[in-house]
């Protein structure tokens, strides 16, 4: 795939959000790829020209890949200081990122295509500012943790775990940074860190100022969504996890995929393999068959 080039957002905070346009399309609608935490937009599209992006632009569809702040190109980074919160993604990158989109394909639907991090918040944003929000949601492994949406005790005890090891280095650090894990390559601030140890201590999806609860705004959420989760994520969006968190949208066009070890020969891929792992073509066809079905 040939970039078309770069793009920029500036959010009402002030912050600068980069990225390029991948596609332009010859379908009305066009999909706004937003990436995991601890990530950035390459992994939208890896390997380069054949991943998920590169199979959305196949169909047709327009396609814009963003960096989330503090990751990418949307710097400063953690690593070099900066501090933002999981709010200021939700309440802020989000919409500034629709926004954007709009203002470069007039007229053509806005989809967006998140993973993880990139839909869990586009869905609470759609909730909390309708009138801002995508025209649809593809939500790859997007929930979030909270023991309320997680039925296993086992791994409630898990995610308890490590989100402690993740809040201790970054009490340390002022950061936390995957790399040393193995588990991300973009470092995320330690306000960020706190954010979700207080969701998960205190059993509320919600803003860290009390205003706005998110878990209730997925309720108010009434564009069309699409939700993609993997019986080889073990951990951190588990289908039993996201089947409870996609409960809560309020759409009534919604559909739920789970993706089995049957389909893959016992092994189906993990949280990142969703938007990394070439066996997931058949599933990134689907998404772009929806997408364009939506517009």
């Amino acid at each position: 795939m040939i970039a078309i080039g770069p793009v920029s957002a500036r959010t009402d905070d002030g912050w600068h959000l980069c990225g390029e346009v991948l596609a332009e399309g010859r379908r009305p609608a066009v999909a706004l790829l937003l990436h995991a935490m601890m990530a950035n937009r390459r992994s939208m599209d890896k390997p380069r020209g054949a991943g998920l992006a590169t199979t959305l632009a196949a169909a047709g569809l327009s396609v814009v890949s963003m960096d989330l702040r503090g990751h990418g190109e949307s710097g400063p980074s953690a690593r070099e200081g900066a501090r933002y919160t999981y709010d200021d993604c939700v309440l802020f990158d989000v919409p500034a990122l629709v926004g954007l989109t709009r203002s470069l394909f007039p007229g053509k639907r806005v989809i967006v295509v998140g993973h993880s991090l990139g839909a869990h918040a586009a869905l609470a944003s759609a909730g909390v500012f309708p009138d801002k929000a995508a025209d649809a949601v593809a939500s790859i492994a997007g929930n979030f943790w909270f023991p309320s949406d997680e039925p296993s005790l086992a791994r409630r005890a898990a995610k308890a775990a490590v989100l402690r090891t993740w809040l201790a280095a970054a009490e340390t650090l002022g950061h936390f940074d995957p790399k040393p894990f193995r588990i991300g390559s973009d470092a995320v601030a330690l306000p960020y860190i706190r954010q979700f140890w207080k969701v998960w201590s205190s059993d509320r999806y919600g803003s860290v100022d009390d205003r706005y609860d998110y878990a209730e705004a997925l309720s108010r959420v009434t564009c069309p969504v699409l939700a993609v989760a993997s019986e080889g994520d073990k951990l951190l969006a588990h289908p039993e996890s996201v089947t409870r968190f996609f409960a809560r949208i309020g759409s009534p066009n919604k559909t739920l995929r789970i993706v089995t070890h049957a389909e893959h020969d016992g092994r189906a891929p993990d949280h990142m393999g969703l938007v990394t792992d070439p066996r997931s073509l058949p599933v990134w066809r689907e998404i772009a068959e929806w997408a364009t079905s939506i517009a």
